[in-house]
């Protein structure tokens, strides 16, 4: 968690789609503070786009915690712009939609996400458990 969908028409580039998934990666880490790990991207293609847009991005994101109405606002703008300017396309032509989820709803690594700000002792408790289990752990 989070997943974010990018939905378009037809297939984007390889790098482009690489350099999105970075660009989500890095305004997603950098303004929530979650662990890259978290991060999951997927593409998809043979949608129409609603309102003009070339590319759709939804994006659910876990709510709570730390979090605040202010820093979904700048997720969502900065999101925006970021993946505009990776994609090569106007704000115009990109739909970005986020949906808050509530933490205990997702699973990562068989253990269910703590509220958004206790990752790190979460992160060591999977990694214990998963020790123990002798599974090797990102």
């Amino acid at each position: 968690m989070p997943l974010y969908t990018i939905a378009t028409r037809k297939p984007l580039p390889e790098q482009m789609r690489f350099d999105i998934a970075q660009v989500i990666t890095d305004v997603h880490c950098g303004l929530t503070g979650a662990p890259t790990e978290f991060v999951n991207v997927i593409f998809m293609t043979g949608y129409h786009m609603r309102r003009g847009a070339v590319l759709g991005l939804n994006g659910n994101v876990r709510m709570g915690g730390d979090r605040n109405a202010d820093l979904y606002q700048r997720l969502q703008a900065d999101m925006h712009r970021r993946v505009a300017e990776a994609a090569g396309l106007e704000q115009a032509r990109v739909f970005v939609k986020l949906i808050g989820v509530e933490p205990h709803w997702v699973v990562e690594g068989g253990m269910i996400l703590p509220p958004p700000g206790e990752e790190a002792g979460w992160l060591e408790r999977k990694n214990a458990v998963h020790a123990e289990m002798g599974i090797a752990s990102a």
